[in-house]
């Protein structure tokens, strides 16, 4: 029987191919071993590093969560201001977009910590970026009527810029309940979750895939 026939009756094994396993935090694929968080799987240097993270000081932690929250809720407060200028209207649909904003990013200053205190701060936040850009258009209604600036009349606009949803009652009860759902998507994106660690997982490659010469 020649070599050539002989190869039909011989299977040959493709060369192993690794398993490919992704850590779903860096985006990087894992070489020897991994763990599982929540259904995800992140590698040993991100779970070394998440460990590290939540050893952190906390007040680091809350310093950084309330400059990144204060910081996309002035932005809030600027775009809000400046939608109802151009169109002379407000807009409460726009709290919404700030309490996503702030939600993300106190989870973000948080590193994701979530808990009351982080969920009670982005609240905080949102309703005080809706009641910033309250406090610019009355400054602004007021210096259109001609009104001079004098800082009683900053101050006292303070106040009236957290109480202003309130002020029109029933008639303004959809602008009241969208808020209130703003409020709501800060506080979900900072809901604590503590979720089971299993592993060390080794990556193992796959079995070998048999291949027939022709």
């Amino acid at each position: 029987m020649s070599e050539q026939s002989l190869q039909f009756e011989r299977a040959e094994y493709a060369q192993p191919v690794a398993a490919q396993v992704v850590c779903a935090a860096c985006n990087k694929p894992v070489i020897q071993s991994y763990y599982e968080i929540g259904g995800a799987i992140i590698c040993s240097t991100c779970r070394e590093a998440r460990d590290h993270a939540m050893e952190e000081f906390g007040g680091g932690r809350f310093v950084r969560a309330l400059g990144a929250g204060a910081g996309v809720g002035i932005a809030g407060s600027l775009v809000w201001f400046g939608v109802a200028k151009l169109l002379d209207m407000e807009l409460a649909l726009i709290s919404i977009a700030i309490g996503y904003g702030v939600g993300k990013a106190v989870s973000w200053g948080s590193r994701g910590r979530g808990g009351w205190l982080y969920q009670t701060l982005a609240m905080i936040l949102t309703y005080s970026s809706i009641s910033g850009a309250n406090y610019l258009l009355i400054l602004n209604y007021i210096s259109n009527k001609n009104i001079p600036l004098a800082l009683p009349i900053l101050l006292r606009a303070i106040p009236l810029a957290f109480e202003a949803p309130f002020l029109q009652g029933a008639e303004n009860i959809i602008g009241i309940l969208i808020i209130a759902f703003g409020l709501w998507e800060a506080w979900k994106f900072n809901k604590r979750v503590d979720a089971a660690i299993t592993g060390p997982y080794t990556v193992t490659p796959a079995a070998p895939v048999p291949a027939t010469n022709v």
